[in-house]
């Protein structure tokens, strides 16, 4: 059995565990409902863009953009979305599982992957594989300023008009509710999968039976879907850091909560234990006690 000052050190010790692990779940929570207020307050825009999206390219003309149609390039793009801290249970660790299922496709098709990441723990992983990153994107912050998230969108955009690159992707992890959350890739170029994910998960599904030629567009479809296309990049991009974030500290409550809770637990063993050694300690010192008081008789 442990001495009784040894137990006190302990249980000392999982106390300010404790304190911590508290502390960084009411921050996680804070912080969290604050990007939820955000997130649902972003569904309105999301759900107008899908269907502005769908009406303009089910019309009876094509749409005859570059970003619509898939290239013959042999490069691909991947931004990887981590969290600048710990801590959060296996949210970082499902996006590294994810991404290398991204550079063994590469390997096994023999194509050139270009990785790009955000997020200290994304990146550490990364360097200590050994794997090129293209980019590391730090200092962003959990959600990057509007300047910065068109300047990341703008680029791959340009990338893709120039055909240096045939496929863009986002691995993050995205928030559906709070009881769930799951890593993926969101391909966001070529275009047209970018659209059918906007539609599929639009609240509101498209209600009139309507079709593009039923409305007057001013200017014509094809101007205004080269100003719309690079709208749906910069929002997606900006979607899923926002998703990432809201799933981070998500993570990071609830595995803030089963620490604080196993802490708990611990500190309930060791009063437990520590009773028991102090009772054994008196019990001792007394039988001592009596011992020397007989022998002086």
């Amino acid at each position: 059995m442990s001495s009784v000052r040894q137990i006190l050190k302990r249980k000392d010790a999982v106390t300010n565990i404790r304190k911590v692990t508290r502390t960084m779940e009411m921050i996680s929570t804070s912080r969290y409902r604050d990007y939820y207020l955000r997130w649902e307050g972003s569904m309105g825009f999301y759900d107008s863009l899908a269907q502005l999206a769908y009406l303009i390219v089910t019309s009876q003309k094509p749409i005859n953009s570059p970003l619509m149609h898939e290239n013959k390039g042999s490069s691909s793009a991947v931004l990887a979305l981590g969290s600048d801290r710990g801590l959060c249970g296996s949210y970082n660790a499902n996006i590294q599982r994810l991404l290398d299922v991204h550079i063994n496709r590469a390997k096994r098709l023999k194509r050139q992957l270009k990785i790009y990441a955000a997020g200290k723990k994304i990146i550490n992983f990364l360097r200590h594989r050994g794997v090129k990153i293209t980019e590391a994107f730090e200092g962003l912050g959990e959600i990057p300023s509007i300047e910065k998230i068109n300047e990341i969108s703008d680029r791959f955009i340009a990338d893709y008009r120039k055909g240096e690159i045939n496929y863009f992707g986002i691995v993050y992890t995205r928030f559906y509710s709070i009881a769930a959350q799951h890593a993926q890739t969101l391909t966001v170029l070529p275009l047209a999968d970018l659209i059918d994910d906007l539609t599929t998960r639009a609240t509101v599904i498209w209600p009139w039976k309507l079709n593009f030629e039923d409305f007057l567009l001013s200017p014509p479809a094809d101007e205004l879907f080269s100003e719309l296309a690079d709208m749906m990049v910069r929002s997606a991009v900006s979607s899923c850091f926002l998703d990432a974030a809201l799933s981070e500290h998500l993570a990071r409550v609830a595995a803030m909560r089963n620490a604080t809770e196993n802490a708990e637990q611990m500190i309930e063993e060791l009063t437990t234990e520590y009773n028991r050694a102090r009772q054994t300690q008196i019990t001792s010192e007394l039988l001592d006690i009596i011992t020397g008081a007989n022998v002086l008789c």
